[in-house]
């Protein structure tokens, strides 16, 4: 029996030395990456099977007659006739409807998230969705409101994910590769909108499953063995992971520094938060990066149909550049603000400002530059390319700032500016319909450009002026009690993490 145990026991640990190899922060960067992947997938595919399901009016107000069709958008096959005669306010109200449920859930996902583990709660939201998915084209075609419901659904499902994968983040990785780390986790985002939008143009041109209904269903099945994979790889945190090396666990807690060492959770510290001028900064600036990211997600393919006459299939290739280019310069971006934040000669609050900035003001002028390229196919695509590449920036600026402020509530912090920040998202679509309704032309879209670059610029600014990424006061307050009884702490590793302002100085970081 003994040599039966030790035999067992042998096996067990030469298993876990395999798989101890590998980082097991790097597999959770992985699967979060890909869970964005299709969080983005769920939420931007209708902005392309739209333009498929829709049948088209066939009134000079349905497209625009300004600019002729040239180049490889002529399409021999003629536009997909369409499956529902809803007319635009139905559309518009459809492509905002994920987000009248999405902002529903950020509070509550990111205290559920610090309460009770992010894990599976972040699985379920993406298990929901994909099964809400697969009877999309079933409830679609029962009727407009059990569709519109579908949507309301996957929002109220995906909500929790931004607050709560910031919860991970937090104990998953140490302070120096946040940036990176969380930036390629969220950049999943925007190359799951790269991969879905041309994926979507494909099969609503073609008749697999029906057309348009095929590309539900493979985001659906695709988000199911996706949560199979979460289940059994991924953990809570380092210190429950059954493969995690030691060396990996004590580098992590090593780079966490002061806020791996706490007894417990402190309680929330709410009339501070919510009177703190960074976080209203913060709250503010949110709003404003989801008014430009959200108008250029939801209402750039219908741009391309209505004005430029781009046909669908070109459609979900062009609408999808612009994420990729957004994602490979947030990598480069947050890679370079990791190094510069590790050299200790930049505080971490002029590098989130100087990122944001290039993220907030660059898109701008981008914007207004698509109003001057009027008909120009290649200056329209490649502007928007440029101003979404700029807008990749924001992920070591603003993106960034919610763990650095507040590490141990960066998931209520995100939850909390993601609620209000996502009110662009039924909001932005309903503005463009009242400018472009009756008026789909040059002009009527300028309307919307203008708007977007005012709102960038605006938001921008009060990032600018009043945000912090800097550890607040009111976090060091609340974890007073627990830092007393670890009085056993470096005083010089202290001295190093407190500005004589009283904020934490998140550039500080604990070496062997």
């Amino acid at each position: 029996m003994k040599t039966k145990d030790l035999d067992q026991n042998s096996r067990e640990n030469e298993r876990k030395g395999c798989f101890s190899a590998i980082p097991m922060r790097f597999v959770f960067v992985f699967m979060g990456f890909f869970g964005f992947n299709l969080v983005y997938g769920f939420k931007v595919v209708l902005s392309v099977a739209i333009v498929a399901m829709v049948k088209s009016s066939g009134t000079t107000s349905d497209k625009s007659q300004e600019c002729v069709i040239v180049g490889p958008t002529n399409s021999t096959m003629g536009p997909p006739t369409g499956d529902f005669s809803w007319n635009a306010d139905q559309k518009a109200s459809l492509l905002g409807a994920f987000f009248y449920g999405y902002i529903l859930t950020q509070l509550p996902g990111g205290l559920l998230a610090e309460r009770f583990g992010a894990k599976w709660i972040f699985g379920a939201s993406v298990l929901i969705t994909a099964l809400l998915s697969l009877i999309s084209p079933v409830a679609a075609n029962l009727h407009y409101s059990a569709f519109f419901a579908v949507r309301v659904g996957q929002g109220l499902a995906e909500g929790v994910v931004f607050p709560v994968m910031n919860s991970m983040l937090a104990k998953w990785l140490p302070k120096m590769e946040r940036s990176l780390g969380g930036t390629i986790v969220f950049t999943g985002a925007q190359i799951g909108t790269v991969i879905t939008e041309p994926l979507a143009g494909v099969l609503c041109n073609g008749t697999f499953l029906g057309g348009w209904p095929a590309i539900f269903y493979l985001l659906g099945i695709a988000g199911c063995l996706w949560f199979i994979l979460w289940a059994l790889i991924v953990s809570e945190s380092p210190e429950v992971h059954p493969y995690i090396s030691a060396k990996e666990l004590q580098f992590i807690k090593t780079g966490q520094g002061a806020e791996a060492i706490k007894a417990k959770r402190a309680p929330t510290p709410w009339k501070k938060i919510v009177t703190s001028l960074p976080m209203w900064a913060l709250i503010i600036t949110h709003f404003g990066q989801n008014w430009g990211f959200l108008t250029v997600l939801t209402l750039l393919p219908s741009y391309f149909e209505k004005i430029l006459n781009i046909d669908i299939e070109h459609n979900g290739l062009y609408s999808s550049l612009p994420w990729l280019t957004c994602a490979l310069m947030s990598w480069i971006v947050s890679t370079i603000s990791d190094r510069v934040r590790a050299s200790g000669k930049v505080p971490i609050t002029y590098i989130r400002k100087f990122c944001n900035c290039v993220g907030f003001f660059g898109p701008a002028l981008c914007l207004v530059g698509v109003v001057f390229a009027k008909c120009d196919q290649t200056w329209n695509i490649a502007l928007f390319i440029l101003a979404m590449g700029l807008n990749g920036f924001i992920f070591a600026g603003f993106m960034s700032t919610h763990v650095d402020m507040a590490p141990e509530y960066a998931g209520t912090l995100m939850g909390i500016t993601n609620s209000l920040g996502n009110l662009p998202g039924f909001l932005a679509p309903i503005v463009a319909n009242a400018f472009t309704k009756y008026n789909q032309t040059l002009q009527g879209w300028s309307y919307v450009f203008y708007l977007t670059s005012a709102v960038y610029i605006g938001t921008g600014l009060v990032y600018l002026f009043f945000a912090s990424a800097q550890n607040q006061q009111w976090v060091q307050n609340t974890t007073d009690s627990d830092d007393e009884s670890h009085s056993d702490i470096d005083h010089k590793q202290q001295s190093i993490d407190i500005h004589p302002n009283g904020n934490r100085d998140n550039n500080a970081f604990v070496n062997d």
